[in-house]
């Protein structure tokens, strides 16, 4: 697939965040919903993450992604792994599960009017929840690069790291080929996110 589109996210409401792939079993000490945080150091992020679709769980499009822009949503979960603090700010935070939905103008090569938002559970070191997070995205310009490369773009509006520009971007492991001749109905993908 040649060029890129890309979405954005809506708050999902109503469903369950399943338990965290990186639970432990027995008993755990609950990570406070509010921690003190480090003074951000200049010139370092907040939070880096590598970012995924959990496995066998796609994001998925409604209609399918085809050669004529049209408009698109898309529903699913994000996983955010490995989470590290530069400054020291939010070195608490270790991973994450996101819940999306999504709407664009997306054809198999260009995407835009992309609009939504992205609400974020949080886990400690332990996997016990600690707090969550609200992600506002919005991008106007016509994009045609590579699939979803700003997926994952906008700013913190509530919650942890509240104010945080964020960049970022999710593409598949191999080229998807096929889109002009049957359409795209679900995105694998795996890439990073930086809050700064």
């Amino acid at each position: 697939m040649n060029g890129a589109w890309i979405i954005t996210l809506t708050a999902a409401t109503g469903l369950l965040v399943p338990p965290h792939p990186l639970a432990a079993d027995g008993p755990q000490r609950a990570v406070p919903e509010r921690l003190a945080a480090a003074p951000k150091r200049s010139g370092k992020d907040a939070l880096t993450c590598a970012v995924s679709t959990p496995s066998e769980r796609p994001l998925t499009f409604t209609p399918r992604v085809g050669v004529t822009t049209r408009r698109i949503s898309a529903r699913g979960y994000l996983e955010f792994t490995g989470c590290t603090s530069p400054d020291r700010s939010a070195r608490f935070l270790r991973s994450g599960w996101v819940n999306v939905k999504a709407t664009a103008q997306a054809s198999c090569a260009t995407a835009r009017r992309v609009r939504g938002t992205a609400v974020i559970t949080w886990f400690g070191a332990t996997g016990r929840p600690a707090g969550t997070s609200k992600l506002g995205i919005k991008a106007d310009r016509l994009v045609a690069r590579h699939p979803a490369d700003t997926l994952l773009t906008g700013t913190v509006r509530t919650g942890w790291l509240a104010g945080k520009r964020v960049s970022g971007g999710i593409a598949p492991p191999t080229a998807i080929l096929g889109c002009a001749a049957s359409g795209l109905h679900a995105y694998p993908g795996h890439g990073t996110i930086t809050f700064g």
